[in-house]
């Protein structure tokens, strides 16, 4: 898993270009749940209807709540975002051969993909200067 938010943050960072452009982060938080539980590990990631914001993505902690990041930075600009959200499955972990050789890939979407891709997915969200927390994205 550490691999796993290793290479998202470094995703991040490269689809944000050079960052907020010292722009105001709002710190945000939100929770993602499946059928009512908790899903630790989902990937979290919102992407602007702006071309010149940067991407903000969080992982899903053990119950469920993540905190948004934006170029390494924490926080989140404001304005509306497309969510994507992916659920790695994680029994379904890389070798150490695998992440040796820098192949290694997270498990299958557990969400099948139906919230994986900005064309997949029908979830929005919309951050204010005054947003902290995001509503509660409760999946089937």
């Amino acid at each position: 898993m550490k691999l796993y938010c290793s290479v998202l943050l470094a995703v991040s960072v490269l689809l944000a270009g050079c960052g907020p452009g010292g722009a105001k982060l709002v710190p945000v938080t939100g929770k993602v749940m499946v059928k009512g539980k908790p899903a630790e590990g989902a990937v979290v990631m919102l992407h602007p209807s702006k071309a010149e914001m940067a991407t903000a993505s969080g992982v899903a902690d053990a119950e469920g709540a993540f905190k948004l990041m934006s170029a390494g930075e924490p926080g989140v600009l404001a304005g509306k975002y497309q969510v994507t959200i992916t659920w790695p499955d994680a029994s379904k972990k890389p070798t150490q051969a695998q992440i040796m050789m820098g192949t290694a890939e997270p498990g299958p979407d557990l969400l099948k993909g139906k919230y994986g891709t900005k064309t997949a997915t029908t979830l929005t969200a919309e951050v204010t200067s005054s947003t902290t927390a995001l509503p509660t994205f409760d999946l089937p």
